[in-house]
């Protein structure tokens, strides 16, 4: 894939299926494990309801060379990823939606570690897989962290976002038992294990975070269309050209947004102010292409939501659902649905988070 820059700025890129545990970063050194008489745990993790990223020029395919500066704005939301892990002596035991994802984890896991045994890992996943609700990056994370428990804990949080970040992968939509690389901030890791609202910058870095006030609500819709992963995702790959000639000015604009306006405001706790920064992101930024690219009235959506006075919209990753941010009792959440309803999307509502990833006693 030839991915254009500028008018003379080009870069190809060739991403192939590999196989699971494939590592594209290695860390600098093998980790000592101290295992303990605990031998099974479980955690559940919360979804991460994605703004958009700080930078999309600077976004790119899992590679190995490391260079992560897209940044990200994200909010944790109650669509859980549930995992439970047990440490075995024979080979791996999975049972789970996302099958290659968690092998492609236990096997970095073994790599970076002293540990050379088994685990036994069962998931449930949350249902809303490929509409920017993080579902591959919840898998990955909520299973890395709770072998990395089990193991006594190895690796720093640092350490473990860099793994997972720097190694990040799909499932291949054209290879049965294989990955393919993916495109990965961190930021959906730094939003799992804190919570709340997070804003992730250069080298996967937390570099602010608030709590969600509780009566917020996010009134997810998505259009009924086809959706898959990078490696056939037609907003991924024809629009990428777009996005990384355009952003060259468009990640300035959301820059001086993001500094001057989402995060004091965030701060002082004025979301509509907030909200109002989330819609100029989203329709004067590299997302107006994205969302002209689903021919499904995405813009038109976005513009009735503002125009109906709800506090903030977007689209919610590389889409195509999108998302109204609205507040219990002042009837922006049912103006949310009927928008989004007479369109006929199918609809969610989210509760954010404020805590982040847990363990819990039940997987069910």
């Amino acid at each position: 894939m030839r991915v254009e820059g500028s008018h003379y700025d080009f870069v190809d890129w060739v991403p192939k299926p590999c196989i699971p545990g494939t590592m594209f970063y290695a860390p600098e050194r093998i980790a000592t494990c101290n295992i303990g008489k605990r031998n099974e745990i479980i955690i559940q993790c919360p979804c991460r309801v994605d703004v958009g990223l700080i930078d999309y020029s600077a976004l790119k395919f899992t590679d190995g060379k490391n260079d992560y500066k897209a940044g990200e704005m994200s909010f944790a939301g109650d669509a859980y990823t549930k995992t439970r892990v047990k440490i075995i002596s024979g080979v791996d035991k999975i049972k789970s939606e996302r099958p290659l994802i968690v092998k492609h984890i236990a096997e970095l896991m073994r790599k970076v570690t002293d540990y050379n045994g088994g685990f036994e890992i069962e998931t449930v996943a949350h249902p809303y897989k490929h509409i920017g609700f993080g579902s591959s990056a919840m898998m990955s994370e909520s299973t890395a962290t709770a072998i990395n428990i089990l193991l006594g804990e190895p690796l720093s949080f640092w350490e473990l976002r860099k793994l997972v970040a720097y190694n990040f992968v799909e499932e291949a939509d054209s290879e049965g038992k294989m990955v393919f690389p993916g495109a990965s901030t961190g930021g959906s890791f730094n939003t799992a294990k804190y919570g709340g609202f997070v804003i992730t910058s250069s080298e996967c870095e937390m570099i602010f975070r608030v709590e969600i006030p509780e009566d917020v609500r996010f009134v997810v819709g998505t259009p009924r269309i086809h959706v898959a992963g990078p490696e056939t995702s037609d907003t991924d790959v024809n629009c990428m050209s777009w996005e990384r000639h355009n952003e060259r000015i468009n990640a300035a604009k959301s820059s001086l947004w993001i500094v001057t306006e989402v995060m004091p405001f965030a701060v002082q706790g004025n979301w509509k102010r907030v909200g109002d920064a989330f819609y100029n992101y989203t329709l004067f930024g590299g997302k107006a292409m994205q969302m002209l690219y689903y021919q499904s009235a995405l813009a038109d959506t976005l513009f009735e939501m503002k125009a109906n006075h709800i506090d903030g919209g977007w689209m919610t990753s590389a889409g195509p659902s999108l998302v109204a941010f609205t507040r219990e009792g002042d009837g922006s959440i049912e103006n949310a649905q009927k928008i989004f309803q007479k369109r006929n999307f199918d609809v969610v509502i989210i509760k954010p988070v404020n805590n982040g990833i847990s363990e819990i006693s039940s997987i069910f």
